[in-house]
């Protein structure tokens, strides 16, 4: 599994040398004996903000230790975080009952001061000078964190063993909690993916400003266009990683942008939309409080989710160097996500409104889906990157990168229903359709259908890859063709690929990358495959173009029938 692969490559990448391995047992036994520990101090790290070495210092598993593998104190936040991990080698399971139970049991005799129930342990008892100082602490909070490797979500039995002492400790104030992280949440906080997407800015000043304190803290005004290009300049795409595509470089729409800052820069602001923006948070500067001219803010999580065109051709504007900026404005608004109860899903409600006033297609709104960030932070770590929103400085599709249109049609062509097929070949854009299609079944659009969580981002990247070569193959045999067996070539590839899906399944996970016998399998399976289709295809070809009889969907299911009868035959000897 790809994401107990990458998790485990970060621990040895982070604690390899900062901790020991196990010292008895087996190879397998002490490396998983490290590994748990190393899954104990990364959560401390990435989700504490601890340093490596002080999350390594962390750790206190051993004999006596009470079910306890790790103790960190925070004291910016007066929190003690108190860890038990397990780490599971094949990313499955939880952990045992037992274990939970017995990690309960350590956490209460800390709570209680019972020191002496650690007595065997030299790690815990070295800290209980410091253990008695923080639980002396007024504001002291206590959090117990359950982390393990397992994809599966913690059991409700787990869940209550915790609940029942959390109402003893802490049953009216916050002063106890309990959190868990399986293999999804550790990879999460591996990629970043469990962070709004967002730059900190220290300040951005607004003129003319505007406020709004309900039911979201949102300033709005006008920002000098110098402003927007040096904040262009020092962050690039990451100003507009929320918005459902980045800068499209030179576009018609684009370049009349650039004219106007160029030609009217002080009508700027009367000729274009302005940006919208969400943050965490908003802190304006207390000597502009009573400023009515101007405000400076702090923004943190500054993301532009509207707007990313008119950002970009600020930024692509020529240097004006030793010239000034050319002085305009543009209009900026801020909304703070600070009392959201919910801020990524009303982060994507701002976005997706905000955009249906622009001229935005089907696969732009794609952008917005999580699924397909996932599918990208999954593979980044192991070199392949995923590239789904357009952008203009996206590298062309190789060996390491590949876009949302391979994806797309790969997978409509792993869909057992062959209308799916068949429009990979003619209407690919109705495949990130957002409309309900099949009203029995809880993934109800075609976009849902394909790009589902049960999809692995290994699966995706695989079957691009076998995508790739049957689509070679096919240009290959139909430059040897003329006439209607050329045009044959052209419109039979995509059905050819979905029967290689079902002969050959190269879709399915480990390794990462097709070896070069599943690439000749693939080859010589294409050729296979294309002659026996060809049979009947033939004959539907006579008085119609190849393009219409593999875009109809009844045509698709009889040649698939008949080729896949020849060919088993052909294996039989028949």
């Amino acid at each position: 599994m790809l994401l107990i692969e990458q998790v485990r490559d970060r621990l040895i990448q982070d604690f390899g040398g900062r901790m020991p391995n196990g010292q008895s047992g087996s190879a397998a036994e002490r490396e998983r004996n490290f590994l748990s520990r190393a899954l104990a101090a990364y959560t401390i790290h990435k989700y504490v903000g601890a340093t490596l070495d002080e999350a390594a210092t962390s750790i206190v598993d051993g004999g006596g230790d009470c079910g306890i593998d790790a103790i960190y104190y925070s004291p910016n936040s007066h929190r003690l975080w108190v860890v038990q991990s397990k780490y599971f080698a094949d990313g499955q399971g939880e952990p045992a009952l037992g274990d939970v139970s017995k990690f309960r049991d350590g956490v209460e005799a800390l709570l209680q001061g019972n020191f002496e129930a650690f007595a065997n342990n030299a790690e815990i008892t070295r800290r209980v000078p410091l253990l008695r100082t923080y639980f002396g602490d007024a504001a002291l909070q206590v959090r117990g964190v359950l982390v393990y490797s397992g994809i599966h979500t913690v059991s409700e039995d787990r869940i209550r063993i915790f609940e029942e002492i959390r109402r003893r400790f802490s049953q009216d104030n916050d002063y106890l909690s309990f959190l868990n992280f399986n293999l999804t949440s550790i990879h999460d906080l591996l990629t970043g993916a469990d962070q709004v997407p967002g730059v900190d800015i220290d300040e951005l000043t607004i003129h003319r400003p505007g406020y709004l304190p309900d039911p979201y803290e949102t300033y709005y005004g006008l920002v000098r266009l110098a402003d927007l290009a040096a904040l262009q300049a020092t962050h690039g795409t990451q100003l507009v990683t929320a918005n459902i595509r980045n800068y499209k470089g030179t576009t018609e729409v684009n370049a009349k942008i650039g004219s106007t800052i160029r030609e009217n820069p002080e009508f700027f602001f009367y000729m274009n939309n302005g940006l919208t923006a969400y943050c965490s948070r908003i802190e304006p500067n207390n000597l502009d409080r009573g400023n009515n001219e101007r405000k400076r803010l702090r923004v943190l999580g500054f993301s532009v989710v509207n707007g990313a065109q008119t950002l970009g051709a600020i930024g692509a504007f020529p240097d004006p160097t030793p010239n000034p900026f050319p002085e305009g404005f543009v209009f900026l608004k801020i909304i703070s996500l600070a009392t959201c109860p919910d801020e990524k899903a009303f982060a994507q409600q701002i976005t997706r409104a905000t955009n249906y006033q622009n001229q935005v297609g089907l696969r732009d709104f794609v952008a917005l889906d999580s699924e397909q960030e996932r599918i990208r932070s999954h593979l980044e770590l192991s070199g392949i990157f995923y590239h789904y929103k357009e952008n203009e400085n996206d590298p062309a599709p190789d060996d390491a990168n590949f876009i949302l249109v391979e994806a797309t049609t790969s997978l409509a062509c792993l869909e057992q229903d062959l209308d799916f097929c068949a429009r990979a070949l003619t209407n690919r854009r109705s495949l990130w359709s957002q409309e309900v299609t099949f009203p029995e079944d809880e993934l109800d659009t075609r976009y849902r259908r394909l790009f589902r969580p049960d999809r692995t981002a290994t699966t995706i990247w695989r079957a691009v890859q076998a995508q790739r070569e049957v689509v070679r193959r096919c240009q290959e045999n139909g430059r040897a063709s003329t006439g209607k067996r050329k045009e044959y070539f052209e419109n039979a590839r995509w059905l050819i690929l979905h029967i290689i899906f079902i002969r050959l399944h190269p879709e399915r996970e480990d390794p990462l990358a097709l070896t070069v016998d599943e690439i000749s399998n693939i080859r010589r399976e294409v050729d296979e495959i294309a002659e026996a289709l060809w049979f009947l295809a033939e004959q539907y070809g006579q008085h119609r173009h190849f393009r219409t009889v593999f875009s109809n969907v009844e045509d698709c299911r009889r040649m698939k029938a008949a080729a896949m009868a020849r060919l088993a035959a052909a294996a039989h000897g028949v």
